[in-house]
């Protein structure tokens, strides 16, 4: 089962305190998503994997709250875009993978590291029953991992993985030409580099659903 616990954060950027949910533990026995999202056995523990200061509205990874410093084009830009959308009003301290993409690429994170946080912001609203919320992620997702692609960030062995992904995240997008166009990129990708031979197994089953 999940397990959870409260812990007291200490914002990095402004210094504020406040308390979030974190996961002390947590399981994958639960069905596998076609986007290779793994289900938890009970409580989904997905939405609690990234955190929002409740002053100055820095998101960001467990990680993401170690001491450290910031360059100050980067605390304005969050003083000027995040700030203003979430001081002086209660907020939701878990879950906004938005913010999270936001800061996260203000640091410089590639965009294979924005594909990850989109596609994890999906799965958050998925499990919440936002489908409108979802879609949204999904099309953001798709978009970085093609320019990761693109960039050749991914490892050669797990570009094929993404052009599934891709493919599966316009399928969901009912978008069914560019899900064809990706499932079909598949196997090329597996021989000109490698990588887990099911991958192609899964797109043929797509294409033919």
């Amino acid at each position: 089962m999940t397990t959870t616990m409260t812990h007291r954060f200490t914002c990095p950027l402004c210094g504020n305190m406040f308390d979030a949910e974190i996961v002390t533990s947590t399981n994958s026995f639960g069905p596998l998503h076609s986007d290779f999202y793994r289900e938890a056995a009970g409580a989904q523990p997905i939405c609690l994997f990234v955190h929002t200061c409740t002053n100055c509205g820095y998101t960001g990874f467990d990680g993401d709250f170690q001491p450290q410093s910031f360059s100050p084009t980067f605390g304005q830009l969050v003083a000027e875009n995040i700030t203003p959308e979430v001081r002086g009003r209660p907020i939701e301290v878990n879950g906004h993978y938005y913010l999270a993409a936001l800061c996260a690429g203000w640091r410089g994170a590639s965009a294979q590291e924005l594909g990850r946080i989109y596609h994890m912001g999906a799965w958050c609203c998925r499990v919440r029953g936002e489908r409108d919320k979802e879609q949204f992620y999904l099309a953001r997702a798709a978009e970085s991992f093609e320019k990761a692609l693109a960039a050749g960030q991914p490892s050669p062995e797990s570009r094929a993985m993404y052009a599934y992904i891709i493919g599966d995240i316009y399928r969901r997008l009912g978008n069914a030409e560019k899900a064809k166009e990706w499932y079909g990129r598949v196997g090329e990708m597996l021989k000109a580099f490698g990588g887990e031979p099911k991958i192609a197994e899964y797109a043929e089953r797509q294409m033919k659903e």
